[in-house]
């Protein structure tokens, strides 16, 4: 046996594996919380949430709400009677719907607001339907006289 052997330990090696190690399990469970938290449990109360059943009943409120106030007619009607009373705007002659943009088809079932523009029925519907209370042209109300709670 030798007494002179020493033993050389060099300095950081340790170290180093250890910051090699742990950093990319820090990062692992990071991660997976925050997949955690932003994927599983936002739906894990969807079954009772009650918002979501306030916000379905409000919207067939408002569509019961346009189908009474503005009735759904005729493409062809709703242009002839444009025609008749002289709109305020020009009848455009290749008139579309300006929420999916597709052209009217003569058929086709429309809902002409006060301010002369005409969308699709089920357009419209979905457009009121989601509170947007304007029309998408010009932003006038789409309910004539209803006041419309501005936002802060």
């Amino acid at each position: 046996m030798a007494v002179n052997e020493t033993e050389t330990i060099t300095p950081g090696k340790g170290g180093t594996v250890a910051i090699a190690v742990i950093v990319p399990v820090v990062f692992v469970i990071v991660l997976f919380l925050l997949i955690l938290t932003a994927l599983v449990l936002p739906r894990l109360g969807h079954g009772r949430d009650n918002f979501t059943i306030i916000k379905k009943e409000r919207m067939k409120q408002r569509l019961v709400e346009i189908n009474t106030i503005i009735k759904s007619q005729n493409f062809h009607d709703w242009l002839a009677s444009q025609k008749e009373e002289g709109s305020k705007s020009s009848v455009p002659t290749d008139p579309i719907c300006a929420i999916c943009l597709d052209n009217f088809a003569e058929d086709a079932r429309v809902r002409g607001l006060r301010c002369s523009h005409a969308f699709h029925a089920s357009c419209l519907d979905e457009w009121f339907a989601r509170f947007n209370e304007f029309c998408p042209l010009c932003h006038g109300t789409i309910i004539p006289g209803k006041r419309v709670a501005k936002k802060s």
